[in-house]
């Protein structure tokens, strides 16, 4: 299975928004315009893994501000990673992750990266933890999300990604 790698463009949202509403639910056009203002940020990237063509999963890399409420640093987070169900658990979410960790560390956007998964996800932060990254801390919100489990959990890794 070859998984190939490429920013998100225009003429991919609806496809996006549609894996979305599968794995989350709510409707394509409220989730084409979340995509969209994420794909047009500044200082944003949305990258798509396809595999053979087929659409397998997304994920977002944006620059957060420090949250003046819960103390969370400002910086590029890694965020929203969602693949579709036939692909789970095949390597794509870590060369979502991966690529996402060159695009901040290769450009040197910043000498580190940030994420932050639900304490009730152990998988997400075991692939995180495998990839380099370190556990900072766990509150019941991080950068003004507040987690359903009680915890998330907030990760770091240098950028010599």
């Amino acid at each position: 299975m070859a998984v190939t790698l490429a920013q998100a463009r225009e003429e991919d949202l609806d496809h996006l928004a549609a894996l979305q509403v599968r794995a989350r639910g709510g409707t394509v056009s409220d989730w084409a315009g979340r995509i969209a203002r994420t794909l047009r940020g500044e200082r944003n990237a949305v990258v798509v893994a396809r595999v053979g063509g087929e659409i397998a999963g997304y994920a977002n890399v944006i620059h957060l501000a420090p949250h003046p409420d819960d103390g969370a640093p400002g910086g590029y987070y890694l965020m929203g990673v969602s693949v579709a169900r036939p692909w789970r658990r095949r390597g794509v979410g870590d060369a979502l992750t991966r690529w996402r960790m060159a695009w901040v560390g290769v450009s040197q956007r910043a000498p580190e990266v940030w994420c932050f998964v639900s304490a009730a996800n152990p998988a997400s932060v075991d692939l995180h933890l495998a990839l380099g990254f370190v556990e900072v801390r766990r509150a019941p919100v991080l950068q003004g999300v507040a987690f359903d489990c009680g915890a998330g959990v907030l990760l770091r890794a240098e950028c010599g990604c």
